[in-house]
């Protein structure tokens, strides 16, 4: 008896000594401000519980009891699962936190640098562009052939290629090179800001990649600016039964499920939730200069303003085949584009509508 006994004595001091070191050497790295206190407290809770199980040598079967289970060491592998899927949450929530705030960061740094705006119109036309050497001096040609006042601006959305050096050698063109690549919803809410701050009633969003005409803007105007009253004003192709521009079959099957999903959560037919052509008012470059979706936004941006009392538009426009590069959302990347944009149109439409939209409560 006597050496078992000894055994678990020795069981007992390793046990606390153990409990103790990880308690002070994660005091140790909040001190010295290499862990933030946010972040520490799971594992002082988790030294805590140690220590707390190294004092009390039947702590486990009490578990045991109080959880059902037969094996009472067993309770330690529940209990390490659950410590493990709360630092991982943890962890999720804290890299979600700052991936806003680099985004941020990458375009104020990009607006940083483009100069104070020579503004000649009421009209910005924002191009999102990621390497599209090959299509964006024929885009820019394309917007500065229409008689209609605008100025544009091109967000270079850190693009490997020569998109910027392109774009630059065009007329009346602005870029905005972003460090870093953010996806096209970063790179279009970043033209939103820019409108925004230097005072643009309308905005239209024009795809870098030459599928869309400049010549169908007007259209988008003009039902921007008639009595419906919309705040977006999207470019359809499918308003009306034409040859021209076909996607392919699996991109069918989802453009008519989100569709199908998004005209039963606003209340509005919206034909083409993933058209990258549209125009905005001055209240919707407000609002979407602060709460733009993240990375293929159209669909979730159509719930968004929706859910908060814009109201959305379309009109029928003709559209280009690709003229140059590749589509980014292709193959398997297509169906894993697909469940997260239906997640994200899902949990858009149960939030409440954010500060700042029509039907909130205040005005951003």
């Amino acid at each position: 008896m006597i050496p078992g006994s000894f055994f678990v004595d020795k069981i007992q001091i390793f046990s606390i000594i153990f409990s103790l070191f990880i308690f002070f050497f994660i005091f140790s790295l909040v001190k010295n401000k290499r862990i933030r206190e946010e972040y520490s407290l799971l594992w002082f809770a988790l030294s805590l519980f140690l220590l707390y199980l190294s004092f009390d040598r039947f702590a486990i079967d009490r578990l045991g009891q109080l959880f059902g289970v037969a094996y009472s060491p067993s309770v330690l592998t529940l209990l390490t699962t659950g410590f493990t899927f709360l630092l991982l949450i943890h962890l999720t929530v804290v890299v979600t936190r700052l991936s806003e705030q680099s985004k941020e960061l990458i375009q104020e740094m990009g607006l940083s640098r483009c100069g104070p705006a020579e503004k000649s119109s009421e009209l910005l036309v924002i191009v999102p562009s990621y390497n599209e050497e090959e299509n964006i001096a024929q885009v820019i040609e394309d917007l500065t052939s229409i008689e209609i006042p605008l100025d544009i601006v091109v967000i270079n959305d850190g693009s490997m290629d020569n998109t910027s050096h392109v774009a630059r050698s065009g007329k009346r063109v602005l870029v905005i090179d972003l460090p870093k690549n953010l996806g096209i919803g970063g790179a279009v809410q970043t033209g939103f800001k820019y409108a925004e701050r230097n005072n643009y009633n309308f905005a239209v969003q024009f795809d870098g990649d030459g599928q869309h005409i400049a010549g169908e803007i007007p259209k988008l105007l003009e039902a921007l600016k008639g009595p419906q009253k919309a705040g977006m004003v999207i470019g359809s192709r499918f308003l009306e039964s034409r040859q021209g521009y076909r996607s392919t079959f699996p991109r069918r099957i989802g453009i008519r499920l989100f569709q199908t999903v998004n005209s039963l959560l606003i209340g509005q037919r919206v034909t083409d939730n993933t058209s990258g052509f549209r125009a905005y008012d001055r209240r919707a470059i407000e609002f979407l200069a602060r709460y733009y979706p993240h990375d293929y936004p159209e669909p979730e941006a159509v719930i968004l303003l929706g859910r908060n009392g814009f109201r959305v538009a379309e009109v029928f426009t003709v559209m280009r085949c690709r003229q140059g590069g590749g589509s980014s959302i292709a193959g398997i990347i297509g169906v894993y584009y697909m469940i997260k944009v239906l997640l994200a149109i899902l949990m858009t439409a149960l939030r409440k509508p954010v500060p700042g939209g029509r039907n909130g409560r205040c005005r951003g």
